[in-house]
This record gives C-alpha cells, structure tokens and sequence, in this order.
C-alpha cells in the first residue's frame, strides 16, 4: 500500500495531525534508544559507581559534538525535502526521481567523508573542541566518539531516505526504521554492556550496529514500497542542476542546523567546565528536553511539508489555514507535557540513577525548561513554514540569531555576573523568545510566497511533461 500524503487536499488539522503523529513516534523512539544507552552505562558499565558515573557524563559531553557532524546530513535533507515536495505538489515525478538519486549520492559520500574524520580526530575533537578535561570521563569520552562516528556514512543515508520520503507525504516510514533500530539497539546494548562487560565501547558498538541496519531497511523499504522511486539506471544519477538547487536550499538549511549544533557546542563546552557533576545533571535533563520538545518538532517538520506541497501547488490560504491549526496543536500539546515534566522531574532524573547535588541540578533544568517550553511551541510552527516554502535563508538567520542570544547569554552570565551552573539553562528563555520576535513577523509579511522553487530555470518550466 502506497503511503504517500497529498497534503494539498482535505482538511488541514487532520492532514498535519496524521502527517505529524508518526513523525513524534519515531523521534520517540530515537531519543527512547538515546536514553537507554545512557541508563545502561549509567547503571551497569563500570565495576563500580564511580566509573559508571563518569562514563555516563563521557557519553553525554558527546552528544552536542555528534550533532555538529549530523547538522549537514540534517540540513541537506531538509534542503532536498524542500526541492522533492515542492515537484511532487506540482506532478512532475521524472524531475523528482533525479532530485531523489542526486541526494542519496550525495550524502552516502559526506557520510563516508565525515566518519573517516570523526575517527581519526576524535582526541583532538573531545579534548580540544569540547573541552571534556575531566579526568574520569575524557578517555571514555574519547572512545565513545571514535566508535560512534563509524556509524555517520549510515545516518546519512537514512537521513536522506527519511527526508525524501517525508516530502512526498510518508512520516510513517521514519517510525518504521526507527523501530527497528531501537529494539535491536537496546537488545545489543544490554548484551554488550552486561553480559561482555564492554562499558561505553559497549554502547557505542550497538548503536554502530542499529544504524547500520536501519539505513538498510530504510532503503529496501523505498524500492520495494514506492514504484516512483525504482529508478531507471538513466534516472539514478548525479543531476548536477538539481544539485545546484539542493544547494541553494541546502546551504542555508546547513548553516542553520551547524549553527544550532554549534551553538550547542558552546553551551556544551560551558557544562563541561564545571566538571562532572554538571555534566551527569545536563545530561539528564538535556535527554529530558528532547523529549517534551518532540511534539514541537513533529508539528514543525509536519508544517514544513505541508507547506512544501501546497506551495507547489499554489495553494496559499491552505498554507495560513494549516498555520493556524499547528500552532494551537503545538501549544496545547507542550503545555500538557511541561506540566507533567515539572511534576516528576525528580523522578525522571533518578532514572539516570544521579543523587545529591547533580539530582538538584537536573531537576532544577528540567523545571525550568518545561516553563519555557511555551515559547518554542509557538515559533516553531512557522519556522516549518518559513523552511516548506523555500525561504531558508530566513530561518538560517533565525537559527543563527537565537543560539548566538543563548551562548551570549550563558557565558556573560558566569563569565560577568558570576551565575553558575545554573546559567548552563538560565538562557533558554533568551534564544526562544528571540525565535518568536523573528518568526511572526516574517509570516505575516507574506514575502515567503515568493520563494516558491519549482519554478527556477534549474528545473525547467513549470508544467513541462516528465
């Protein structure tokens, strides 16, 4: 059965809804494979308390840097899922089939690129970028990462099919992959780290391994689902025009996703600095975040095809109808979890299995945070639009501006008013409120609609047969 969503029909809130509620399945389940590493290692990695504790802070110091290597896959695909949806709106599946192969090829090779570098520079990268100098925790650190990286050419690749996939209407297919990836991920996790005694080397090589077959899966599953994409040897190629417009797309999408990735470095490197204690308590509220932010980002991306599709299509009251409708659903569902978050954030944070001054820590994040959370919910559904209809220099500007306000504002306030710890989240309320001032004034402008690409001379004029 074909799962693709024409999301230039039917009735918006429900066509957002069902688009949206397998993408928040999926990242659900990403973040839960995320969180089991962490509570494994946590709990069962080292012969005693202390070594688990310090390679669970090991494992979280990684997680801004692993992010920076993904921000290009990330940013590309979202750039290519802009260039896929806006020429399946407009019915022209020959030019889509070679934007579709031009993506694949392109991010299996940066993968490829990246994992050499992430192993070969892992100390450097640890040590250096992410100032992980705790003692207890750098070597694991460092041997986290140069493990992890091999899977990178993997995530690649699955980005690349996740994103095609999503531009032609199918958020069922992520959660899929997904599924597959965290159960095997925490089958191997528990054999590796308890019954091999494997430690960080231990959760790194599973995750490795769930990649690995995740990007397998994702492509059998884009050949055999999808007709459309059973490409003609003359149509999986290297389009260097498509590419040119992925690019065009894509740049500002990477400089976004490197920017917040960055800027999370920054952050990152400000929590290490306060040593481990810090370090467990960020963690374990950052793994927190994630969570309560999934129905956010589930709306955004959602947004951001719907927007694709009816911009191609020349659809635009669709668009500001649909608007409307993400927005209230991405409020009402982040004022429910904030609340539930605030409640048991002790409890949340003992999973991790953390006492004493890195608990209060933790709690106080997460606490904090779910107060906040309100302000994401609202700019982020229209940055998914601002990105759906091609004007992706804006949101890269939003991006840019908002993570910058954040590390401005931690490191002036340990730095220059003598905040602790606590400024590691203090600053959160900073970049949000920022986003909102940028984002709203921008949609109601209207200067997104110009931005519709399936008309550039790069792909031909519009309505010319396939």
């Amino acid at each position: 059965m074909d799962a693709r969503r024409d999301m230039t029909v039917g009735t918006e809130w429900k066509e957002l809804l069902l688009f949206s509620l397998p993408i928040m399945a999926g990242q659900f389940l990403q973040q839960l494979y995320n969180t089991v590493d962490s509570i494994v290692v946590s709990r069962y990695g080292g012969a005693t308390q202390a070594i688990s504790d310090a390679m669970f802070a090991a494992v979280g110091s990684c997680t801004s840097l692993i992010f920076l290597f993904l921000a290009i896959s990330i940013g590309l695909s979202n750039g290519g899922g802009v260039l896929i949806a806006q020429l399946y709106g407009a019915k022209r599946e020959h030019e889509l089939r070679r934007a579709a192969s031009t993506l694949l090829i392109t991010q299996a090779s940066l993968g490829t690129l990246l994992a050499l570098g992430g192993c070969l520079g892992a100390q450097l990268l640890v040590v250096g970028l992410m100032r992980v100098t705790d003692a207890a925790s750098r070597d694991f650190a460092i041997e986290y990462f140069a493990i992890y990286a091999v899977g990178l050419v993997f995530q690649y690749i699955y980005n690349a099919v996740a994103g095609i996939l999503r531009a032609v209407g199918d958020s069922r297919a992520s959660m899929y992959f997904l599924i597959v990836s965290a159960v095997l991920n925490t089958v191997l996790d528990l054999w590796f780290v308890i019954s091999f005694g494997w430690g960080v080397v231990g959760v790194a090589v599973a995750t490795v391994i769930a990649q690995a077959v995740c990007a397998a899966f994702s492509i059998f599953y884009m050949f055999r689902r999808y007709p459309i994409f059973r490409f003609r040897r003359s149509e999986f190629v290297f389009d260097t025009g498509k590419f040119r417009v992925c690019l065009k797309l894509g740049i500002p999408a990477i400089i976004q996703q490197a920017v917040v990735s960055l800027g999370n470095v920054f952050i990152q490197r400000l929590v290490n600095s306060f040593g481990q204690v810090t370090m467990s308590a960020f963690n374990a509220g950052n793994r927190m975040e994630s969570y309560a932010l999934i129905p956010i980002f589930g709306i955004n991306n959602a947004m951001s095809s719907f927007t694709g599709q009816n911009v191609g299509a020349e659809k635009y009251d669709r668009v500001h109808r649909g608007f409307k409708a993400g927005t209230a659903m991405s409020c009402g569902m982040s004022l429910c979890i904030s609340a539930l978050l605030f409640v048991l954030a002790p409890d949340f944070a003992r999973l991790f299995s953390l006492s004493g001054e890195a608990l209060e820590q933790a709690v106080e994040y997460q606490r904090f945070m779910s107060i906040c959370i309100i302000l994401f919910a609202s700019y982020m559904p229209a940055s998914g639009l601002l990105q759906g209809s091609g004007d992706v220099i804006w949101t890269s500007m939003m991006s840019f501006s908002t993570l910058a306000l954040r590390v401005a504002a931690s490191y002036t306030m340990v730095y220059a008013l003598g905040v602790g710890a606590q400024a590691c989240w203090w600053n959160i309320p900073f970049g949000w409120g920022l986003g909102c001032l940028l984002a709203f004034p921008r949609y109601f402008s209207g200067r997104w609609k110009s931005k519709r690409v399936v008309g550039d001379p790069a792909l031909g004029r519009p309505g010319v047969p396939d």
